[in-house]
């Protein structure tokens, strides 16, 4: 088979792809660049995940797709020069690559006989175990550990040719058979054996145990012929009991019956008392017509204070001078008073001139010069007029004083009356809003008595002032809580009637005038003496039982000598068949070394031929057990060396050399398998290197082979090799 492409969604790979040719591809990539990646993809493919493999470090969890998407690859292959497409894709979180399919590559068609559980054994020729330990070297992977189908495989290849028989298989499968018969301490011969000596010993305790069985159930008879008496009396008693808790019954509903009787005669006097709540409610409007009585005498108090403030306020504003003037009144009396305007006299005027002219004349006449006496007169008459004027001004000024001095007195004089009729007219109408309230009040009172009344007096016809309203509320509430309180007397004792009456036993019970035969010890003396005697009881009839079990357990006598007998026969067979597998072991392990005589070597000559080619032919024989534990012999060395005592790059060459051997003699054939490498030479040194190169191109005539290092030196050594596919991740 060929692999030509692979795609993957797969760990790092991120929907990669790889193109591969046939031959020899050697694929190069530095450390951590997918390549144990790919080659685990490709088995993947091929096989599926493991079934078991469970665990972070199973590789459906290592190998699940950094980015988050779903695992899913293809891959193209060439098998019998048919060109094939596996696809294998996630449709389930809980099943990674779990659906499958393989179809002729560029159709839709099904390959017939290939599904996912033998896809890699169909188009590989061998199982996951036997590719996984011959072509798929795996980094850190070259060792190789034995495997019971590889084994098969091999051995087919020297025997018969079938590959349904292993000597490692049935070895284990003929040492679980013997173990299980016999393994130190532990399988069916040692616990037969136990099983014999726990017979024996049974059937020594059985003839113990009947006659303890006997003496038990004596002990047993005597204690439940002492409890029948002592139940027997107390059954007397209980009856007892019944009787008395019946008659008891009965005088308590008698006088519940009584209670009840009285409660309804008491009703019947007096139908028309309220009930308490009612009375509370009555006795509530009382005391808020006490209080309202008492608030209309304190107002009657306050109008009578009121009228008489107004009446004295009346006085002092009635007998002042300007009753009964309001304030616009006042107002224009008091602009009404203005000082009294003296005119200018023309009188006056003309007697100054005629003065003047006089003066004048008269100083002509006498000084006989008219200019000087014209003067003489004009000054008469200006002084006279001058006089005339200061005269005028003096008494103008006074007057206007004299009635500025009478308007401001009159103002105050009216602003006193103002107070007085102010204060007379506040008092008056205080005197009114408190008689009007006294009188509200009054009127309430009045109604609420009459209402008060009328609800008091049918059950108090006496009832007539607020007085007697509250006598007859204490009253009715002390008969009416006389009543409630025989009422809930007689409720108790209907309870306790019904209560005594739901605790009597189950009918039938006796008459209670009944004679009942009374015995001999008393009621404590049998509750004292019952639970002794149960216990006695109970403790032989326990030990009846465990007896009973202990015998039942050990079964009858007849059935455990028959069980005796079957098991030394059975012991018998076992140790036959104990021995003859050891017989086969023996045998096995003869047929083995004959078998591994003939394995051994035609393997060993193959991989020695490998390996002395890989190792520049310093190392000429190679041998191995059946277990595949491996030494090799150099040309100078007489002695075979273990490989455990080899260098670490001599141990891989050693252990790639058997690789290739196992797949030249499993994996061979007309379509073999690719072979795929991962780092397989990196402790490799250049010399054997290059020698492994050599091999593994010509190898490669017959077979792809997939070539993953990190090296640059395997791509520079066959750098002009034809055949070799150059690969870079």
């Amino acid at each position: 088979m060929q692999i030509r492409h692979m795609t993957a969604t797969f760990g790092k790979l991120s929907r990669s792809q790889l193109e591969l040719q046939p031959g020899l591809n050697l694929i190069y990539a530095p450390n951590e660049s997918g390549k144990s990646t790919w080659c685990h993809f490709l088995r993947t493919m091929l096989y599926g995940f493991p079934q078991r493999e469970r665990g972070p470090m199973a590789d459906k969890n290592r190998f699940a797709p950094w980015d988050g998407t779903p695992m899913s690859g293809t891959m193209d292959v060439v098998h019998h020069g048919q060109h094939y497409t596996i696809s294998r894709t996630t449709e389930r979180p809980s099943a990674p690559m779990g659906a499958f399919s393989c179809t002729y590559t560029g159709t839709g068609t099904a390959v017939p006989g290939i599904d996912s559980q033998n896809a890699g054994e169909a188009l590989l020729g061998a199982e996951r175990s036997v590719f996984s330990r011959s072509a798929f070297i795996g980094q850190s992977g070259l060792t190789l550990d034995q495997d019971a189908a590889l084994e098969r495989r091999l051995a087919s290849l020297i025997t018969t040719g079938e590959e349904d028989v292993s000597f490692s298989e049935t070895q284990e499968r003929l040492k679980k058979q013997r173990n299980r018969r016999r393994h130190n301490k532990t399988g069916l011969l040692p616990a037969l054996e136990q099983e014999i000596a726990q017979l024996e010993e049974l059937l020594g305790q059985h003839d113990a145990l009947t006659a303890q069985l006997q003496d038990a159930q004596t002990q047993l008879e005597q204690t439940r012929s002492q409890m029948q008496d002592l139940q027997r009396a107390q059954g007397q008693w209980q009856e007892i009991q019944k009787q008395e808790a019946l008659r008891h019954a009965l005088k308590m509903q008698a006088q519940a019956d009584a209670a009840h009787d009285l409660v309804l005669h008491l009703e019947a006097q007096e139908p028309n008392l309220p009930s308490e709540s009612q009375l509370a409610q009555l006795q509530g409007m009382a005391d808020a017509l006490h209080r309202n009585l008492a608030d209309s005498e304190i107002a009657d108090e306050e109008a009578a204070r009121a009228q008489a403030n107004a009446t004295a306020a009346q006085i002092p504003w009635q007998q002042h001078p300007l009753y009964p003037a309001d304030e616009a009144e006042l107002t224009a009396r008091a602009q009404e008073i203005q000082p009294k305007k003296k005119s200018f006299s023309v009188l006056m005027v003309l007697l100054s001139l005629v003065l003047g002219g006089g003066t004048g004349a008269a100083l002509w006449t006498f000084l006989s010069q008219p200019m000087a006496a014209a003067a003489a007169g004009a000054a008469v008459c200006a002084a006279a007029l001058l006089l005339y004027y200061m005269v005028y001004r003096a008494k103008s000024s006074h007057a206007d004083s004299a009635a500025q001095a009478q308007q401001e007195a009159f103002r105050a004089e009216a602003d006193a009356y103002l107070q007085l009729r102010r204060k007379a007219l506040t008092d008056a109408q205080e005197a009114e809003r408190s008689a009007a309230a006294a009188h509200g009040l009054q009127q309430s009172c009045r109604e609420s008595l009459l209402l008060l009344l009328s609800r008091v007096q049918p059950f108090a016809p006496r009832a007539m002032s607020l007085t007697t309203v509250n006598t007859a509320l204490r009253d009715a509430l002390l008969r009416r809580r006389h009543l409630e309180d025989l009422r809930q007397q007689a409720e108790k004792a209907d309870f306790q009637a019904q209560l005594l009456h739901a605790q009597l036993p189950p009918p039938p019970l006796p008459a209670q005038d009944a004679v009942l035969p009374r015995p001999i010890i008393t009621a404590a003396q049998v509750e004292h003496a019952l639970p002794l005697t149960l216990a006695r009881q109970q403790a032989a009839q326990s030990r009846v039982d465990a007896l009973t079990g202990q015998l039942h357990a050990l079964g009858a006598r007849q059935p455990l000598e028959q069980q005796l007998q079957e098991k030394e026969a059975e012991y018998q067979r076992l140790q036959g068949e104990y021995e003859a597998i050891a017989l086969a072991m023996t045998s096995l392990e003869t047929a083995n070394l004959t078998l591994q005589n003939r394995f051994s070597p035609a393997l060993g000559q193959r991989a020695a031929e490998i390996f002395s080619a890989l190792t520049g032919g310093r190392y000429e024989k190679v041998v191995m057990d059946r277990s595949l534990a491996l030494s090799a012999q150099t040309k100078d060395d007489p002695l075979f060396r273990s490989i455990q005592l080899l260098s670490q790059g001599t141990a891989d060459q050693l252990y790639l050399a058997v690789r290739l051997a196992v797949c030249d003699m499993v994996l061979s054939g007309g379509d073999p398998a690719p072979l795929i490498l991962d780092d397989a030479l990196a402790n490799f040194d250049d010399e054997r290197m290059a020698a492994a190169l050599d091999y593994l191109a010509s190898e490669a005539q017959h077979r792809q082979i997939l070539l993953f290092t990190c090296q640059k030196r395997e791509s520079e050594y066959l750098a002009q090799r034809p055949g070799v596919a150059h690969l870079t991740l």
